[in-house]
This record gives structure tokens, sequence and C-alpha cells, in this order.
């Protein structure tokens, strides 16, 4: 005797979407045929953010991210992007994009990266990056290319 009430679907994705939509299908996919996964989720109790392929979630109604980035900004948004990939594990030295940035209480421009002079510490999301320091000096008013760019604490 057949269960007529049973569905089979060809793929996981196709079960999960139209059984789980609650959950990413990503996700769903992955845990079905027991694999992981190259997407970051966050860990909210301990603020950072894991990769699904190193640390899988335990939780399959956890938001995952295509990138370290965007699960920093979006699932651990209390914590700056540099505290964020600090706690997940990314070296200080891989921090930063390494283009400029407006430090507007010292009025003038430094290096979005962590250490020593022109760095001037990781940009806040807000902050317009400019490829050069010349391109940067530009929006300082007041000070010219020599005196602009940050040389020491």
């Amino acid at each position: 005797v057949e269960d007529a009430y049973i569905v089979l679907y060809e793929t996981a994705e196709e079960c999960c979407t139209a059984e789980y939509n609650w959950i990413d299908v990503n996700l769903c996919a992955a845990r079905t045929i027991e694999a992981s996964f190259g997407k970051y989720w966050p860990d909210k109790d301990n603020a950072k953010c894991l990769k699904d392929s190193e640390m899988p979630s335990g939780q399959l109604d956890v938001e995952v991210y295509d990138s370290l980035d965007e699960c920093c900004a979006s699932g651990i948004f209390w914590l700056s992007k540099g505290e964020c990939f600090a706690a997940s594990g990314v070296a200080q030295e891989e921090l930063g994009t390494n283009k400029f940035y407006v430090d507007w209480i010292n009025e003038h421009c430094v290096k979005d990266c962590e250490g020593p002079a022109p760095c001037g510490g990781l940009a806040q999301a807000w902050d317009p990056l400019y490829d050069s320091s010349a391109a940067c000096c530009a929006k300082v008013p007041g000070r010219t290319a020599n005196d602009c760019l940050y040389t020491s604490p």
C-alpha cells in the first residue's frame, strides 16, 4: 500500500523550498544531505560570525550570509566591522581596505587599517573611502596635501 499523501521531490532544494520555506534553502539542503556550505552565520551569543563549513550552525532558523563582511554588518551589527572581524578570528593585519578616509575630529586623512601611521583605525560604514591620500585630502578644507595626511600619534 502506497501513501498517497507523501510528496517526493527530485532534489533537497525542491523539498526545502516547498516544505521548509522558513529555513534558508541552502542551509536546509546542506543539512538534508549532511553537508556544510561556505556561508557565514552570526553566533549572537558570542558576538562573532562563523563559517558554516568550519563550524556548522546547530540552528535551522539562523540567517546565513555570503561573506563575513555581510554577516558582521547585518548579523552582529552592534559591533564595529573591526571588532566583529577580530572576534571572528580575522588577524589584525587582514583588516581594513588600505584606502583613505577623513578623520573629521583631527581634520586629517588616515588609512583604513590597524597599525602605525598613516593607519587611523578601521573606517566606519558611513565613512567615504578614497583610493589615494590626495583624493581624501581634497575633501579636508584648509589643509594642503603636505599637512593633511596623518603621520604620527
